[in-house]
């Protein structure tokens, strides 16, 4: 089974875009996969164009054999954008070639380990308030936050994760300063925001009650100093973990080794080589791997080497409802899987865009057994929603 045609489609996702690479071939299947050029990655897509004139012809079997051909024509630039467009080639030939077999993914990966995957509950309340247009229960205080936790224990999720908010100046808003929002490339940890932070994790507590598992994501949003100074104002709070995204292993080991919460981190890297040093460094107890940027049969690669170095694994997973699905492969397969992310919140017209919406029971994603990622885009729905914005950090600003 050859490769006839690579296409790059988008739609439009509300406050961002969605993005996907359809790959055809010669015995009318077709491999899907999902990809995404908001979170600080524009131009993906111009990347899959320049690289899917040496995958046409080709069989859809050999994905390892074009991502070799694809790293070594891109040696010089490694990693980056190209690194997430190698990735999303990746994961529409698995589709194919699994499709082609007539089997579901996670059999190309090593086969199931399990037929749920346990998750959390992600950006829980962010998303309501950031974007209350689209995802409705608008979240404005610290009420709203409480009320929210309390939903998600009661529709049966055990761990939710939430961000920075400053709850002081009128509605809550969003403080991302490592996004440029506000700008201040300082990253400053102030009293203020350390007040308003451990005021947002104890209404998730009050809400969720004594059991639930509240993650908080700080993101590249403070530097080691500013890091320490708050871990230990919120020391005496039961979180499940903290996420830092770092590129300096050494100083995020520093960080670890005087924490009092298990840090996870690693979601903005690309490749064996980008993970390694802060599996040598001890830098992180949870090493979040993006499947979507990576590739999962890459994926699963940095997954082993988590493995070698005892360190479980997290998928990273805010995009659409087919990401989810083909992070529940992955999650399926690998065996030092810790928790999966899950933005449960959803567009209104999210059903409308997949032939399959993921399914959940008992705060667990249920692995699909269909070939292939076990949905698909529908088409027609996709052109039919033609993009708006440019979206994600892009595209976000405060008024």
């Amino acid at each position: 089974m050859k490769v006839t045609a690579v296409e790059t489609i988008e739609c439009d996702a509300g406050w961002r875009n969605y993005y996907f690479v359809k790959i055809s071939t010669d015995k009318g299947i077709v491999g899907w996969s999902e990809y995404d050029e908001g979170f600080g990655s524009p131009g993906v897509g111009a990347i899959i164009e320049k690289l899917k004139g040496r995958l046409i012809g080709q069989s859809v079997n050999n994905h390892e054999q074009f991502f070799q051909l694809a790293y070594c024509l891109t040696r010089p630039a490694t990693g980056g954008v190209i690194g997430q467009a190698m990735g999303a080639i990746e994961n529409a030939l698995l589709d194919a070639k699994a499709k082609g077999l007539g089997v579901p993914c996670y059999e190309l990966l090593g086969g199931k380990l399990r037929d749920q995957v346990p998750v959390y509950w992600s950006h829980c309340p962010t998303w309501r308030i950031n974007h209350p247009q689209f995802y409705g229960n608008a979240v404005t205080d610290l009420e709203g936050v409480k009320k929210t936790a309390a939903e998600v224990k009661a529709r049966g999720f055990t761990a939710l994760k939430t961000n920075l908010f400053i709850h002081e100046d009128g509605p809550a808003f969003a403080w991302r300063p490592g996004f440029a929002v506000p700008f201040k490339p300082e990253l400053p940890v102030t009293p203020k925001l350390i007040r308003n932070i451990r005021q947002h994790l104890e209404a998730l507590r009050e809400g969720g009650g004594p059991d639930l598992g509240i993650l908080i994501d700080i993101n590249f949003n403070a530097k080691p100093e500013g890091l320490l100074k708050l871990l230990r104002a919120l020391s005496d709070l039961d979180l499940f973990w903290v996420e830092i995204d770092s590129y300096t292993p050494k100083g995020l080991a520093y960080v670890r080794q005087h924490s009092p919460f298990p840090i996870s981190s690693c979601e903005t890297l690309i490749g064996m080589k980008e993970f390694l040093p802060f599996f040598e460094y001890q830098a992180m107890d949870v090493a979040i791997i993006d499947g979507v940027w990576n590739g999962m049969f890459q994926a699963l690669k940095i997954a082993a080497l988590a493995d070698a170095h005892d360190v479980n694994v997290a998928p990273h997973n805010f995009y659409g409802d087919l990401c989810t699905l083909m992070n529940a492969h992955f999650a399926a397969a690998v065996p030092n899987l810790h928790i999966m992310e899950v933005d449960i919140d959803r567009l209104p017209w999210e059903g409308e865009l997949f032939t399959h919406a993921p399914e959940f029971k008992d705060g667990c994603l249920i692995v699909p057994d269909r070939p292939g990622w076990g949905t698909d885009p529908i088409e027609k729905e996709l052109r039919a929603r033609p993009p708006k914005v440019t979206g994600g950090l892009l595209q976000y600003k405060r008024a």
